[in-house]
C-alpha cells in the first residue's frame, strides 16, 4: 500500500507537471484537480467555493462527487453560519466532525453538514495575492473518518495550488489585455509616423536656405527650375546652363541616368508614393558630387495625370565618403579577425556571423555550417540553454571566460576548451554583439595530464623502497606463521584454537598488504577526469601516509601528524589532493635525511572559510634566490635523475583548480608549505 504522505506528494508533484491543468478551460482544469484531490484523499465529495465581492457570501464554484456528479452555484451566506466564516479566514485549516466538534460551530454543523450527510469535513481557506478569495472542501460521509496532520498539510498544499492557478488565470486575462492595449498603441503610432513622414517631406521642400538645391519641374512642357543653390554647388553661376530636363541629363553621371528616371517614373505611375534617389553628378571641373534627390508631383490634372514635380537634392557626397570608409574599415577589420591565430568569431546583436577567424573555421566548421550572415550553431555543444545565455549576458555588458572547459561535442567526443565571450560596442558606444573566442586546448591539457601523471608516478617511484620494505615485512610474518603450522602439524600438537590464532594473524597482516597495494593503484591512476566528491582530510591524508610512512619509519625519521580534530572535509578530487601532499612530504624527506634528528610534521588547522594543511620538516628555510623559482616549472634542487622540477608547479595548479591556495610561508622557523583549500560551503561545487 502506498504511504499517504508519498501518495500526498506525488499527487502535488502531478499538479505540477500535468500540462492540461494549464491549457484547458477554468471549467475543464477545476474538474481535473477536484477528480484527482478525491482520488488521493478517498474522499466523496470535493468542492470549490469563492467569496464575493462583498465577502458575504461564498458561492459554489465546483462540487465534484467521486461518482463523477458535478453541482454549482449553491450561495452560503454568513448570516447563515457567522462563526464559520470567521474560522475559515483566520485559520489555515478548519477540521470538523460531527462526533466531536467546536460547539461554536454547532449552527454550521446542524445548517449544513447533517443535511448534507457531511460525517467529517476538512476545509483550508484560498489565498491570492495575499487575499483570502474562497475556501476548499474536502467532505466525506464515512462516519469513522479522522484526518491526520498528512491530510491538515495535503489539504493547505492543494488550496494554495488552487489559489495559484487563478492567479494565472488573472495573470494570463491582464496580459491578454496589455497585448490589445499595445496593438493599439502600435497601430496609433504606425499612423503618427506616416503623419511624421509627410511632414518631413514638407519640410524637405523649404530647404533651399540650408543649400539644397530644388527644382521644379514642368512634366508637360519639359522645362526645368532650378534654384541658385543647384548650380552653385556644381561650380556654375546661376543660368550659365539652361534651364531644362537636358541639363540636368547632361551633368548627371552616364551610369546612373537610368536608375534616376526608373525611380521617378514609378512615382509618377503611382508605384511609389514619392521619388527618391542618390545618384552622382559631374561639377564644371570634373569632379564627382553624390546626391540625395526627393520629390513629389505637387499638381495632377482633374484625370490624375501628373503635371508638376517639385522636389530637392542634397550634398551627400561626405556621407557617401564615411561610408565608403566604414566599409573599407569593416573589410580591414574582418582581414584582421580572418588572419587571428586564435578560433575567433564576431557575431551581431541575433548571434549572426559579421566574421570570424581562419583559425574558428578550421576548429569548428567541421561540427557546424559557418557563413557570414547564419546564426552561430552551438547545439552541437552540451547544454545549448549556457551557451545561449552566456552570449545574452555578453550584450549586457558582462565579459564571461573559461581557463579550461570540457565541453561535450558529441556522445563520444569531447574537447578541453579556453573560453572569452564579450562584448563589442558601435562607434555609439551601444553594444553590436559578442565577440567569441574558443580554443581548443585540448591537447596542451591532454599533456599536462601526461606530465602531471608522470610526476605522480615519479613521486611514487621515490617510495618504492619504503613500499617494497612494507610489503617484505608482513610477507616475513606470514611466512613465519605458516612454518609454525608445518611444525605443529608433522608434531601433531596443533590444535584448533591456535591454528585459529595464527589463521587470524595471518589475515591482519593480508589485510595490510592489501591496503597498501589499494593505496598505490588508487594514487597511480589517471584521476584528473574524476567527478569532485566531499571527502574528508584526514582521511586523505592517512590515505597518502600508507604509501610513504615506512620510508619514513625505516630511515629514523620522526614524524607528527595532528590531525583535524572535527569533521573536515572538502569538495575535492582526493586522489590529486594525495598527489599534493605526497609530493610535499616528499620533498621534506629529501630535505631532512640528511640532517642529524630527521623530523617532518603535518599540522591540520580549521579557518573561518578554509582548511589549512602545513607540511614543516626540520630545515631551516629556503634561500630567497631559490624560492623565487620553487613554483617554475622544471625547476629543481635536486641532483639530475632524482626530480623532475614539476612536483610543485603541478600542485599548484591542482590546488588553485580546487579553489585553494599552495605556497611557502616565509615566516616559520622551519622549512614550511601550506595548503589552503575552502570549506564545502564556500567551494564552487
Amino acid at each position: 500500500m502506498v504511504d499517504k504522505f508519498e501518495q500526498y506528494h506525488s499527487t502535488q508533484t502531478w499538479f505540477a507537471k500535468n500540462t492540461e491543468i494549464y491549457t484547458s478551460t477554468r471549467d475543464r482544469a477545476l474538474e481535473l484537480i477536484s477528480k484527482k484531490i478525491c482520488e488521493a484523499m478517498g474522499i466523496q465529495s470535493f468542492g470549490i467555493w469563492m467569496f464575493a465581492p462583498d465577502r458575504e457570501s461564498i458561492r459554489e464554484e465546483l462540487t465534484y462527487l467521486a461518482s463523477g456528479e458535478q453541482s454549482h452555484g449553491t450561495v452560503m451566506t454568513r448570516k447563515e453560519s457567522p462563526i464559520y466564516f470567521k474560522k475559515v479566514e483566520m485559520e489555515r485549516v478548519l477540521s470538523i466532525n460531527v462526533l466531536d466538534f467546536d460547539k461554536e460551530l454547532l449552527q454550521f454543523v446542524e445548517f449544513y453538514m447533517k443535511p448534507h450527510q457531511v460525517h467529517a469535513l476538512l476545509d483550508a481557506p484560498i489565498f491570492s495575492d495575499g487575499v483570502c478569495i474562497g475556501v476548499i472542501c474536502c467532505e466525506t460521509t464515512e462516519k469513522s473518518h479522522q484526518w491526520d496532520i498528512n491530510d491538515h498539510n495535503f489539504a493547505a498544499a492543494c488550496a494554495d495550488f488552487v489559489g495559484r492557478f487563478f492567479e494565472a488565470e488573472k495573470r494570463h486575462q491582464y496580459e491578454q489585455e496589455l497585448k490589445h492595449r499595445i496593438d493599439h498603441l502600435e497601430n496609433d503610432l504606425g499612423k503618427k509616423l506616416e503623419d511624421l513622414n509627410t511632414a518631413k517631406f514638407s519640410l524637405d521642400l523649404a530647404l533651399e536656405g540650408a543649400q539644397a538645391g530644388k527644382w521644379d519641374w514642368n512634366i508637360k512642357t519639359g522645362e526645368l527650375n532650378l534654384n541658385h543653390t543647384w548650380y552653385s554647388r556644381l561650380g556654375y553661376e546661376y543660368n550659365e546652363l539652361p534651364q531644362e530636363l537636358a541639363t540636368f541629363i547632361k551633368v548627371l553621371h552616364p551610369d546612373d541616368v537610368k536608375k534616376t528616371f526608373d525611380a521617378l517614373n514609378d512615382h509618377l505611375s503611382g508605384k511609389k508614393p514619392f521619388y527618391e534617389t542618390h545618384y552622382r553628378m559631374i561639377t564644371k571641373t570634373g569632379e564627382i558630387q553624390w546626391c540625395l534627390d526627393r520629390g513629389s508631383v505637387t499638381k495632377r490634372s482633374p484625370d490624375g495625370e501628373p503635371l508638376v514635380a517639385t522636389g530637392v537634392n542634397i550634398n551627400i557626397t561626405p556621407i557617401i565618403k564615411l561610408e565608403q570608409s566604414l566599409l573599407l574599415s569593416e573589410r580591414q577589420l574582418k582581414a584582421m579577425i580572418r588572419s587571428l591565430p586564435l578560433p575567433v568569431a564576431m557575431l551581431d546583436r541575433d548571434f549572426n556571423y559579421l566574421a570570424y577567424s581562419s583559425k574558428w573555421e578550421q576548429e569548428w566548421g567541421q561540427i557546424s555550417k559557418i557563413k557570414i550572415g547564419n546564426k552561430i550553431d552551438i547545439k552541437a555543444l552540451d547544454n545549448e540553454t549556457t551557451w545561449v545565455d552566456y552570449m545574452t549576458r555578453a550584450l549586457s555588458g558582462e565579459i564571461l571566460s573559461k581557463e579550461e572547459d570540457l565541453v561535450q561535442v558529441t556522445a563520444e567526443f569531447q574537447v578541453w576548451l579556453k573560453w572569452v565571450i564579450q562584448p563589442w560596442q558601435l562607434a555609439s558606444g551601444e553594444i553590436g554583439g559578442v565577440i567569441f573566442m574558443a580554443e581548443n586546448i585540448s591537447q596542451r591539457k591532454e599533456a599536462e595530464i601526461r606530465i602531471s601523471q608522470s610526476s605522480k608516478l615519479s613521486a611514487l617511484g621515490e617510495m618504492a623502497g619504503g613500499i617494497a620494505h612494507e610489503i617484505n615485512n608482513p610477507l616475513s610474518i606470514i611466512k613465519g606463521y605458516i612454518d609454525l603450522l608445518k611444525r605443529h602439524s608433522l608434531r601433531k600438537t596443533l590444535k584448533e584454537d591456535l591454528m585459529l590464532q595464527y589463521i587470524d594473524k595471518m589475515d591482519l597482516t593480508v589485510a595490510r598488504i592489501s591496503k597498501i597495494i589499494n593505496g598505490m593503484r588508487r594514487f597511480s591512476r589517471e584521476s584528473s577526469m574524476d567527478e569532485k566528491v566531499i571527502y574528508s582530510l584526514n582521511k586523505i591524508i592517512d590515505e597518502t601516509l600508507d604509501i610513504c610512512l615506512e620510508r619514513i619509519n625505516n630511515n629514523g625519521m620522526a614524524l607528527d601528524v595532528k590531525y583535524f580534530t572535527g569533521d573536515a572535509t572538502a569538495f575535492c578530487r582526493p586522489v590529486e589532493i594525495s598527489q599534493v601532499l605526497l609530493n610535499l612530504i616528499n620533498n621534506s624527506y629529501q630535505a631532512a635525511i640528511t640532517l642529524p634528528h630527521p623530523w617532518i610534521k603535518i599540522e591540520c588547522e580549521e579557518g573561518e572559510d578554509f582548511y589549512r594543511i602545513r607540511i614543516m620538516d626540520c630545515g631551516p628555510g629556503i634561500p630567497p634566490a631559490i624560492k623565487a623559482k620553487l613554483f617554475q616549472p622544471f625547476f629543481t634542487t635536486k641532483d639530475i635523475g632524482v626530480g623532475t622540477g614539476l612536483g610543485l608547479s603541478i600542485s599548484r595548479g591542482i590546488i588553485e583548480e580546487h579553489h585553494g591556495q599552495l605556497g611557502y610561508v616565509d615566516d616559520a622557523s622551519n622549512t614550511t608549505f601550506e595548503i589552503r583549500l575552502p570549506k564545502v560551503n564556500k567551494a564552487d561545487n
